[in-house]
């Protein structure tokens, strides 16, 4: 009786991991938020107080609980204390971790909180209305704190830092004066808030699947 007993507790137990295993892996991310530059906005300088408007599309398949992939496409425009609009289009590949997992913050709350972490590159184009254009590219790093709605969908806050390579137009729109070999960097601090959606018909998914 006893060997029957601790035979229906292990089938019970390696059913309940294979189905724990089963979970989503696949997101969609999506928000809106502000940016600042951290660099000269204009050949005569310029404070660092410039606001924009950001918004960004993601797809994020996660290879396990812990590690996954971020693809995004983001639009920012800016528009205050300058004379006329600069827009940045940017599209970035990036590693993303799930270190709320690593420092248990996902198990000690029951799935509630979490914490994802990103760090990559792109390419982009900003231009403006004085028709310049500029092909740039950026190195970015980034933190996603969330919080669980339901079982599918989450809220985030993202920070996240760029750096921005090969610079050829400042956030005014004016052409600098750096030659093609020695373009000018900058940088940009943006804030991003948003949901995040699994997709798929598992209860779980990569996100809570601790």
């Amino acid at each position: 009786m006893r060997k029957i007993f601790f035979a229906l507790l292990l089938i019970t137990s390696i059913s309940q991991a294979q189905y724990r295993l089963r979970y989503d892996k696949l997101f969609v991310e999506a928000g809106i938020g502000l940016a600042v530059p951290l660099s000269n906005i204009s050949p005569e300088g310029g404070g660092n107080s410039l606001s924009m408007t950001h918004a960004q599309g993601s797809l994020r398949y996660m290879f396990s609980e812990n590690v996954g992939l971020l693809g995004s496409l983001s639009y920012d425009q800016f528009t205050k204390k300058i004379e006329r609009q600069t827009d940045q289009k940017l599209a970035t590949l990036e590693i993303c971790y799930n270190l709320g997992n690593v420092i248990e913050l996902s198990r000690s709350t029951g799935g509630q909180f979490g914490l994802l972490v990103h760090a990559g590159g792109g390419i982009g184009q900003l231009s403006s209305e004085y028709d310049y254009s500029d092909l740039i590219g950026a190195v970015i790093i980034g933190a996603k704190p969330y919080i669980a709605i339901n079982e599918k969908v989450s809220f985030f806050a993202d920070l996240s830092y760029k750096a921005i390579l090969e610079q050829n137009v400042y956030y005014n729109g004016l052409k600098t004066a750096h030659s093609s070999s020695n373009p000018l960097t900058s940088s940009q601090l943006g804030l991003t808030f948003g949901f995040i959606v699994a997709l798929g018909q598992n209860r779980f998914h990569a996100d809570s699947a601790y």
